[in-house]
């Protein structure tokens, strides 16, 4: 499988795994798709004579991805819209549920050999059973997702990529954890808050955290060794929010958040935010996705990757973080 599709592969998670492949065999030839104009590389994937980027690609227009697939030997499915604002329940459905199911068409249109579709432990739901982190069987209840709607999104779009298996699809879903590491631009507000001492207190659940390398180094593991029809949790350690936000503290040499909310809160300060969310005319900074999770367990483990792909994350919590912090200077610098 020489000829190499991605969709999204501009993003953060995308770039690193167009890295990872081209370590793995030089000779891949790969064509990335992407809604928006490359604004920024990672280190090393600028002048690569193999990559082929095509931008202002709407994965929801499928005449727009259909010229990309012919003679396309395997895809990874990577674009996704991310919001935590209800009022935009349309377009994530239109996006990620919509797209997902252009993306599988074009695949069987054209005899794709591999497709591995990159989803979520958001659209496995949660136990919020610290003790007991949760695998690939895990048995959500779904009815009380309500007003989630990225988490929905996600859980429609793999029921799409689940069913196009059934009907022999080569499909193979990966459902990796949170996501930190170099190249995230999505974590800059939360070091601009602690640095300026802005995060007045800290939620009381905790969640999986995965180094964005590890991630696209199970993904390559998946093109060769993954088991078709079969999905794949990447999970890295698990963290309570007060532990990751003290590590992070530590390596941005600031004080971490003094107080933790009770989670007795949680009943009374959700539907708050959720009143205030539905009535806000902009989005706010907080929102019932954002907060409501927050005070839940939401750990899992990847034992299936690790028996089946010989996968492990390799890199601890607090490399992850410095590397993250490490890449946010280096673009303040770039902007001064």
């Amino acid at each position: 499988m020489k000829n190499i599709l991605i969709t999204g592969g501009m993003g953060f998670l995308g770039q690193h795994l167009i890295n990872t492949l081209l370590r793995q065999n030089p000779d891949y030839d790969i064509t990335v798709l992407d809604r928006a104009n490359p604004g920024f590389f990672i280190s090393g994937l600028s002048g690569k004579k193999n990559i082929r980027i095509i931008s202002n690609i709407d994965i929801s227009n499928i005449n727009s991805l259909d010229p990309h697939f012919k003679g396309i030997d395997a895809v990874f499915h990577l674009a996704a819209f991310v919001s935590f604002w209800r009022k935009d329940k349309k377009v994530l459905m239109h996006t990620n549920v919509g797209g997902t199911k252009n993306v599988l068409q074009l695949c069987k249109k054209y005899n794709v050999k591999r497709m591995i579709y990159v989803s979520s432990t958001a659209a496995l739901g949660y136990n919020n059973d610290k003790d007991n982190p949760a695998a690939e069987t895990l048995k959500y209840d779904w009815g009380k997702a309500k007003g989630l709607n990225y988490m929905l999104s996600k859980y429609h779009a793999e029921q799409q990529v689940r069913q196009a298996c059934g009907d022999g699809l080569p499909v193979i879903i990966a459902n990796p954890s949170t996501m930190f590491g170099p190249g995230d631009r999505k974590i800059f507000p939360l070091i601009d808050n602690l640095l300026a001492g802005k995060l007045p207190a800290m939620l009381p659940g905790g969640y999986s955290i995965l180094d964005v390398r590890d991630s696209a180094n199970a993904l390559s593991l998946m093109l060769e060794k993954g088991k078709i029809g079969g999905n794949y949790l990447l999970a890295g350690g698990n963290y309570t929010y007060k532990e990751m936000l003290t590590a992070f503290a530590e390596i941005l040499n600031v004080p971490p958040p003094s107080k933790t909310l009770p989670v007795w809160l949680g009943p009374i300060l959700v539907p708050a935010i959720t009143m205030l969310e539905i009535l806000s005319p902009k989005q706010p900074k907080l929102t019932k996705e954002i907060l409501a999770p927050g005070f839940k367990y939401r750990y899992f483990i990847s034992a299936k990757a690790e028996k089946e792909l010989g996968w492990k994350p390799e890199r601890p919590l607090k490399e992850t973080l410095k590397d993250a912090y490490d890449y946010y200077k280096t673009q303040k610098e770039a902007v001064k």
